[in-house]
Order: structure tokens, then sequence, then C-alpha cells
């Protein structure tokens, strides 16, 4: 029974591995090729999400006797991931390349490991540590060097991956609290209400975007919704991105240890350096190679755990 679990848990994660790795260079495409902002492409992701989601919510809901206290924690908990951390991915990705926004997102387990150590007593060997500290090494690396190529890319770039690392953050926060709060709730349900919260809050943020005016918010989306290629990219991103996607990690993290579901995260370099190259013509310098090795080697060894 134990072994089948782990093995459905590992299909879980190499279907999000697959999605999720394919997200960004996706998404970036839509961003070069129009007008959209982060906050309106958050908002058609996420409403469209919702109503196709609503009946699962409702299946769920009908049967799941939840407190207010357990609504209002599963509320915050997806604010911090939906609102807090859709907003710092999106912002980044619009300001960098699909290419840096995944290589930093590849250092998330790295996020997660310290959470571990600092918020849930996890104690680590000598060897735990100096895993640690080279994924930091790769992941300053990747993060600094547009620096490296003058002022436009310090301003441009180096902010935009800074904003990815607070993603990171913000992400590594939520997955550890949600390995705690959501043993006993049905991951489709969190992922139903989830939508939810980010229809509502990008809702908002890109209503303030507009000057506070419904009659430019309504214009802006019409000739957002007016591209075919918006409307393809949103719907990869609200069934695929949203509703396949994190249902798959959530699930698959439930059935493994959080530490050993991150370790898929290596895998995606696989999907979206090839399709970023294809559909973007980004490619990936020396020194992100060298930066992403260190990463991948860093958190392994960060993550690996002696035998007893």
């Amino acid at each position: 029974m134990l072994k089948a679990k782990r093995a459905q848990a590992y299909l879980f994660l190499l279907l999000n591995t697959l999605v999720w790795g394919a997200f960004i260079p996706i998404v970036k495409l839509g961003f070069n090729d129009s007008e959209i902002t982060p906050f309106r492409f958050l908002l058609y992701r996420f409403v469209l999400a919702g109503l196709l989601a609503t009946p699962i919510v409702w299946h769920y809901w009908q049967k799941l006797k939840t407190s207010q206290v357990k609504l209002a924690r599963i509320l915050l908990l997806e604010t911090l991931q939906v609102t807090v951390g859709m907003s710092f991915l999106y912002l980044g990705l619009k300001e960098t390349s699909a290419l840096e926004t995944n290589l930093i997102a590849t250092s998330l387990p790295l996020f997660i490991i310290v959470g571990g150590i600092f918020f849930l007593g996890e104690k680590q060997e000598k060897q735990e540590w100096l895993g640690l500290l080279l994924a930091l090494i790769g992941t300053l690396v990747i993060t600094l060097e547009p620096g490296w190529h003058g002022a436009d890319g310090f301003g441009g770039s180096i902010r935009g991956n800074l904003l990815i690392l607070g993603y990171n953050v913000s992400t590594a926060a939520y997955f550890l609290l949600a390995k705690k709060y959501y043993r006993k709730v049905p991951k489709l349900l969190i992922s139903g209400l989830s939508f939810y919260v980010g229809a509502l809050t990008f809702a908002g943020f890109a209503f303030l975007e507009a000057g506070a005016s419904w009659s430019k918010l309504l214009s802006q989306v019409q000739i957002d919704l007016s591209s075919s290629l918006v409307w393809g990219v949103i719907v990869y991103a609200a069934v695929f991105g949203s509703i396949i996607g994190l249902t798959a990690y959530i699930k698959g993290q439930d059935g493994i240890e959080a530490s050993e579901a991150s370790l898929f995260t290596y895998l995606q370099p696989a999907i979206y350096i090839p399709l970023g190259y294809f559909l973007l013509r980004e490619t990936a310098s020396w020194w992100k190679i060298f930066a992403l090795v260190i990463i991948t080697l860093g958190v392994y060894i960060a993550s690996k755990k002696k035998k007893v």
C-alpha cells in the first residue's frame, strides 16, 4: 500500500514537472507579443480557472464540514501563494527572461529546506549545510549575472530576478504550511478556492492599475482578449498551470516527504530550456549553465539524508 501511494505521488509530480516546466516560456511569449500586464493576465487566468473548477468545488464543499477557522486558514494560505506569490512571479517575469525566471525558480527547494530548518526544527548535517551554501552561490550568480552586462541589465533583469526570489520565499512558506494544515482537506477543493482568491484580488489590482476607472479597465480587457495568442496562453495557464499543475503538486507532495517532492524541480530544465529556445530564442550562457549545475548539486546534497 505504501509503495503504491509513493508511486502515485511520483506520477503526480512528473505531471506537474511537465506542466510547470513549459509554463513560464509559454506565458512569456504572451507578454512579449501583447500589451497585457501581469495583473490583468492573472485576473483572466483565475476567473477562467474558477469558472471551470466551480462544479468540483461545489462537490467537495457539500461533503466537507469546514469550520470558519479552517476556512479562514485556507483563504489566508491561498492568499499567500496566489496573491503574494503570483504577483512576485509575474511582475518579475515581465522584467526578466523566461530562462532566468525558471533558473531562479529551480532554487525553490533551497528555500523549502531553509524554512524547514528555522520553522520546523529540522536538523542538518555538515554536508547538508555545504549543499545549501552551493545552492545559494548558484542562485546569486543567476540573479546578479545581468548586472555584468551594463546598467540596463542591472535596472531591469536584476530587479525582475529579485522579484522571482520573493516568489521563492513566499512559495516555500506556502508549501511548508500546506504540508502541515492540508492533510485532511481535499486538494481539489483547495485549488478551486485559490482560483476565487486570485480572481477577486487581481480584479482589485487590475482596477487600481487602470486608475480606479472601470471604463478604462474594460477597454484594456477588450484589447487583451482580441488576441488569439493571449487567449491561448490564458487557457493554458488556467487549465494546466492552475487546475492540473497545482493540484498535481499538492497531491504528489501529500504522498511523500516535502524535501523529496521538491527534488522533482530538477527535471524542469529539460522542459523549459529547449522550449525557451524554440519559442523565445533565449539561450543559456555558460554562467547560467554553471549556476544551474551548482544549484542542482547543492540542493541535492542538502536534501540527502543519511541512512540509519
